[in-house]
């Protein structure tokens, strides 16, 4: 285990993670409600963990194949990375409201919601599938720099769950997310600068 590698997979998978989507709008939801909030943290942790998983096997298998590929797929995964970064500043200075009804709520219909806005979102893809994976071409101990990642998934959406309650006045709060976005998205920018000097 590469400690550094680690860390910058989980400051990495925060910057992609944060941001004020169905996704994340749903888990705050489940938490100010206390409704079947470690069931929903779960659900959104491990498929991110599949997908996460799945896009840095695809990139190692790719890299042992075709060298030539996998320096392309690098320049566009820096460049779709400070994109991603200038497009959650941008998404800093737009509204953000958390919606919260009194409606009674059975498991299934928690559980097929939460599948549903984790694995039909395309950007779920995006972020784990092919950007973690390209991301992950840069790093020599992919391993740590997974867990790392996986580590930031299960830690945000947890806190998030359960801590939404106590914190709600703040994560309802424009100016809040305002600074989350901008601080996050300038860490992505920075990064993909980076990975592109790197190269």
């Amino acid at each position: 285990m590469n400690i550094f590698e680690f860390i910058q997979g989980f400051i990495i998978g925060l910057s992609l993670i944060i941001a004020i989507g169905p996704q994340n709008l749903f888990i705050i939801r489940q938490g100010l409600r206390k409704s079947f909030v470690f069931i929903v943290c779960l659900i959104c942790s491990l498929s991110d963990t599949i997908l996460i998983i799945i896009g840095i096997a695809f990139s190692s298998y790719l890299s042992s194949i075709s060298p030539l590929l996998i320096y392309i797929l690098k320049i566009i995964g820096s460049i779709w990375l400070i994109t991603y970064g200038i497009l959650k500043i941008k998404n800093s200075f737009k509204l953000k409201e958390v919606k919260i009804d009194d409606k009674n709520e059975i498991i299934q219909n928690v559980i097929l919601t939460t599948l549903t806005l984790t694995f039909l979102n395309p950007h779920v893809y995006l972020d784990t599938v092919i950007l973690i994976g390209t991301i992950a071409l840069n790093f020599h101990y992919k391993l740590s720099f997974g867990t790392g990642v996986v580590i930031s998934s299960f830690v945000f959406f947890f806190c998030l769950g359960y801590f939404s309650k106590f914190i709600s006045k703040f994560i309802q709060n424009n100016k809040s997310w305002f600074w989350i976005d901008n601080i996050f998205g300038t860490l992505m920018i920075c990064y993909g600068l980076f990975f592109i000097l790197s190269i």
